[in-house]
């Protein structure tokens, strides 16, 4: 079923590679500078000045978000063409240079890491650099194109070493628009760059590369360069609340990230299912507006619906009696005023359920019942 709809956001996800990482600095900041000469810290004298005294609030809560989260972020280099879905052996190409870069941050010790779908599937082989300066391959685990967001594993961790540095995922329910966040990516093939910036905004929308819309979406003006996808957005916790994504191109400043919740869902179905669950009806659709005189008749909470142009034969759909021109008007009571409201209802708890599809057929107001198969 395609997904149909005015963008919320008109921003382009960037090539191979785009994205960025930020933070928040939450909580109280301590140290303020008071009295003494001008240019001098409350306290210090003019001979013991240090550089860590001269650093302001500002500036040691980024240093001390970068020193504890730096070891998790990874730069990751992407060989060989385009994967068309192949779920390939590690170090399977060669070793030229690479035809892109992006960037990811380890969620696990042992090695799994996050990254954008529109990295990851951006080549054959992804190799991985880590904070240490080793490189290693990456095997894919999972991906997730919906969300734009995939789930490596690098291929041969060290026997006996110890646990990975890897970063926490926080809450992005939590956050408030005006926090301050860190970026660490790998802009242009410099690994470990550092940019800030503040949540501009909060429950944005934004259209996947596959047409899908993104829900939630966190708008920072930390600054995010070609490269800097699939990297962190961190707290001044060092967690990362939201993994970089896309930039408006030819605009200043104006960033978007998936919010770490969502990401959490998508790694729990990659890690337990190697891709994310999702219900299925077998129809294409499309939004449609209602006439003001149909809402009134039928008590309406909406003034448009999802209009079935096609049913696939055999499917869900068309086993409990769904035809061409039926208009969802909702799910097990939901309101479904357009195809994403539909998309964001048949969430994988559905799959094999029974659930009650209302609809319009002409002047009448329908309820069937049918169970929804899994997206392939």
């Amino acid at each position: 079923m395609d997904g149909l709809g005015d963008d919320r956001i008109t921003g382009d996800i960037t090539g191979d590679i785009g994205g960025d990482i930020g933070g928040d600095i939450g909580g109280e900041i301590g140290g303020e500078i008071a009295g003494g000469a001008p240019g001098h810290f409350a306290g210090d004298s003019a001979g013991d000045l240090t550089d860590d005294s001269l650093l302001d609030a500002y500036s040691r809560a980024v240093v001390g978000t970068l020193e504890r989260a730096r070891g998790g972020v990874v730069s990751l280099a992407l060989h060989g063409p385009a994967a068309r879905g192949a779920r390939h052996a590690a170090g399977a190409s060669g070793r030229g240079s690479p035809r892109g870069v992006g960037s990811g941050f380890l969620v696990t010790p042992d090695g799994y890491l996050l990254t954008n779908h529109h990295v990851a599937g951006a080549a054959q082989h992804v190799r991985a650099t880590l904070d240490d300066g080793s490189e290693h391959d990456t095997v894919p685990v999972g991906a997730d194109a919906d969300t734009d967001l995939a789930l490596l594993r690098l291929a041969h961790p060290v026997a006996g070493a110890a646990a990975l540095p890897h970063l926490e995922l926080g809450s992005s329910a939590q956050l408030r628009v005006g926090q301050v966040v860190v970026a660490i990516g790998n802009p242009h093939g410099l690994g470990q760059t550092v940019t800030t910036g503040v949540i501009s905004a909060l429950g944005r929308t934004l259209r996947a590369r596959n047409g899908r819309l993104i829900d939630g979406v966190i708008q920072t003006d930390a600054s995010l360069n070609p490269g800097n996808s699939g990297g962190p957005l961190l707290d001044t916790r060092a967690r990362g609340i939201g993994v970089n994504t896309a930039l408006i191109a030819g605009a200043m400043s104006l960033c978007f990230a998936v919010p770490a919740d969502t990401a959490r869902w998508v790694l729990a179905e990659l890690l337990r299912h190697g891709h994310v669950r999702r219900a299925w009806l077998g129809i294409a659709a499309h939004t449609v507006p209602l006439p003001r005189r149909t809402v009134l008749q039928h008590g309406l909470a909406q003034g448009s619906a999802v209009a079935v142009s096609e049913v696939v034969a055999d499917g869900p759909a068309a086993r409990a009696g769904l035809a061409d021109g039926d208009r969802i008007v909702a799910v097990d009571t939901v309101a479904t005023a357009d195809v994403d409201g539909l998309h964001r209802v048949l969430g994988g708890e559905r799959i094999g359920r029974r659930v009650q599809v209302q609809l319009l057929r002409g002047a009448r107001k329908l309820a069937l019942e049918l169970v929804p198969a899994a997206r392939a």
